[in-house]
């Protein structure tokens, strides 16, 4: 194999990891908005569960204190009963005392089912509790999983730069313009090898005299259709 192409093996090698750290630090901005957006979906089911027992409690004195009015109501009724002459008068304000009654009955019942679906909000709530407990103690240690990872894919990357500055540093100028040019327009590899007959980057078929010159190692051999490097595989 030709000494270029094994220098630029090494270097891609570099690069290829280089890129596949990167990748994955790109990622790790999203994964941890996504672990704390569980954490918020359950603090928000939570919080919702509070607001309707609040509902439930606002209504339910709102009720009591509809029914106090109503009484209050019912006993001036009656206080106006012993000053009333009249027959039909005191009739209307039976009927007027009736009706609050079956009223203040209506809102006790309402008031009964309050109570009721107070009392059974509250387990839930505990258990929501918990389970934001449990949720927020889970992000906290996959956060710090993630950012661990991330720190230690920092110094590898790091590691993988200095390295790679010296490597490149041993290749010829020419070469290495070459390579860069065709990593970066290619977007994964610029030395690929012939397997089959066919280019290892684009998985066309490779002339004859194309393959023959790749094998015999004496020059850097292109790809006609994709540009790549080409080169013979150890066999």
């Amino acid at each position: 194999m030709l000494p270029a192409v094994e220098q630029l093996l090494v270097l891609q090698d570099r690069d290829s990891r280089m890129a596949r750290l990167k990748a994955e630090l790109a990622r790790v901005p999203a994964e941890l908005a996504a672990i704390d957006k569980r954490v918020q979906a359950e603090s928000a089911r939570l919080e919702q569960l509070k607001q309707q027992a609040k509902q439930i409690e606002a209504e339910r004195k709102k009720l009591e204190l509809e029914a106090e009015s109503k009484r209050a109501q019912i006993a001036k009724y009656r206080a106006q009963s012993a000053a009333i002459k009249s027959n039909t008068e005191y009739q209307a304000l039976l009927r007027e005392i009736a009706k609050t009654e079956e009223e203040i009955q209506a809102i006790e019942d309402r008031e009964l089912e309050l109570m009721d679906a107070a009392e059974k909000i509250q387990p839930v709530i505990r258990e929501e509790q918990a389970t934001v407990a449990e949720v927020t103690a889970r992000a906290s240690g996959e956060k710090a999983e993630l950012q661990k990872r991330a720190a230690a894919m920092e110094t590898e990357l790091a590691k993988l730069r200095v390295e790679r500055e010296e490597l490149a540093k041993q290749v010829e100028e020419d070469v290495l313009t070459r390579y860069t040019r065709l990593l970066k327009s290619k977007g994964d590899v610029a030395v690929v090898p012939i397997r089959n007959g066919n280019c290892g980057g684009c998985h066309l078929h490779i002339p004859p005299q194309v393959a023959y010159n790749a094998k015999s190692g004496t020059s850097l051999v292109s790809c006609d259709y994709c540009g790549r490097i080409l080169y013979w595989p150890a066999e």
